[in-house]
């Protein structure tokens, strides 16, 4: 661990610094404060019924996250990162205090399922939702906070031990600010009443429907979310593969292998109800997730169950600039594993695991004898006519070269003549 005198500006030593030292109970990790008052009463409000002993672990002495009050604002230092984080505002320097505490969290406790997701409990069903990036979960987590019937146990990782059952770490959910035009006045209001501590990006809203630390629920429901303009709530059924795909690609906790992950997380979907949830105004998703879920009945009668939709796009990979009369073979050393229409590849010894498409896994069948683009996708063609010959050669040599950059395939000796 570097030196706190490292720090720009740190006080840390001075004759008038005041220091105090925070032992979270149920991790090894003390948090030092040196002049940073601020940072622990916005500790006190972020975190909601996290114990904190009166005396710090003697064993945990080596292992610190400490932050100091400068004239420039706060500096922090992370056992995790490699350099200081430094001139932070009370809601940055918050911010990376439980970001630690979380880590350390889940290091405590291998074996443990760490979901990158919102959940909450309402009607005694744990309800988690997940989805790419800037889908919304964060805002979405934030609304059902307004909720009195509610409980919100996170906005970004839901701990899940080896038991099955998901824990509520009491963290408040953090907001992006400015509020988007679009939210209701009433959860304007609501924010300006439980707004905890902020900065000019963030703020932590504090409110009382955020469940206690330690909170119990067994999850119900996974939500995978997807906004679209101008798009009326709605939800619709989602295929086994891509559901699995959603949570092998949000879990943050290392399982050991790919093999374990796969068998952990298809144990976890066969026994919750998996939807996709398209909306657009929050409101309305709101009211569409009372609804279906606020009756007796594990969803509600009225509630239609729109068809599987294609599969959410991905950024794609970068144009393929390599000639498509490269011969390939598959790395001898993947792993596939299928479930119902898709198809999961991992190499052992290696934490990635690659979700396959349809045109994926009829790539992988094919090269079985080693080929080139040009020859899969000719081959390929009476399959996906939607697609001319030669945007299928380039996509499926972009294919074959992103599956080769992440080591599944190999490119052979030999070159097949164009």
């Amino acid at each position: 661990m570097k030196p706190v005198q490292n720090m720009p500006g740190a006080a840390h030593g001075s004759p008038c610094s005041r220091a105090s030292v925070l032992q979270f109970r149920g991790v090894t990790l003390s948090v030092r404060l040196v002049d940073a008052p601020e940072v622990e009463i916005a500790l006190a409000q972020a975190l909601k019924g996290w114990p904190v002993d009166a005396a710090p672990n003697p064993d945990a002495q080596s292992r610190e996250a400490v932050i100091c009050g400068t004239q420039a604002g706060f500096a922090t230092h992370s056992i995790y990162l490699e350099e200081s984080l430094n001139g932070l505002g009370v809601a940055g320097a918050t911010c990376a205090v439980i970001a630690d505490l979380a880590q350390d969290y889940f290091e405590s406790r291998p074996g443990s399922l760490a979901l990158h997701c919102a959940a909450f409990r309402f009607n005694d069903r744990l309800i988690a939702m997940t989805g790419p990036s800037r889908a919304g979960k964060s805002t979405l987590a934030a609304r059902m906070t307004q909720e009195p019937d509610v409980e919100v146990f996170c906005d970004d990782v839901l701990p899940m031990p080896s038991d099955g059952i998901a824990i509520g770490l009491g963290i408040a959910p953090r907001l992006r600010l400015p509020l988007p035009d679009t939210v209701s006045p009433a959860f304007k209001a609501h924010v300006a009443r439980h707004t905890g501590p902020r900065d000019n990006r963030y703020a932590y809203l504090c409110a009382p429907t955020v469940a206690l630390h330690g909170t119990r629920a067994s999850l119900s429901v996974l939500l995978i979310l997807d906004r679209r303009d101008a798009a009326t709530a709605g939800l619709h059924a989602v295929a086994d593969d891509e559901a699995l795909h959603f949570l092998l690609s949000q879990n943050m906790s290392d399982l050991n292998t790919p093999q374990a992950a796969f068998d952990r997380l298809s144990d976890l979907l066969s026994g919750i109800t998996c939807l996709r949830l398209v909306y657009s105004d929050l409101e309305d998703a709101v009211a569409l997730i009372r609804r279906a879920f606020g009756t007796t009945t594990p969803l509600a009668a009225d509630v239609e169950i729109g068809p599987i939709l294609p599969e959410a796009t991905h950024a794609r990979h970068p144009q393929a600039d390599l000639p498509p009369d490269i011969c390939w073979s598959r790395n001898p050393e993947v792993v596939i594993q299928q479930k119902a229409d898709g198809a999961f590849l991992w190499q052992p010894g290696r934490q990635m695991i690659w979700h396959m498409n349809a045109l994926a896994l009829a790539v992988w069948v094919l090269l079985e004898i080693p080929g080139s683009a040009t020859e899969l996708a000719t081959t390929l063609h009476e399959h996906f006519p939607d697609q001319t010959l030669c945007d299928l050669i380039r996509d499926v040599n972009t294919l074959l070269q992103a599956l080769s950059h992440d080591g599944l395939i190999e490119e052979t000796a030999k070159t097949i003549a164009g």
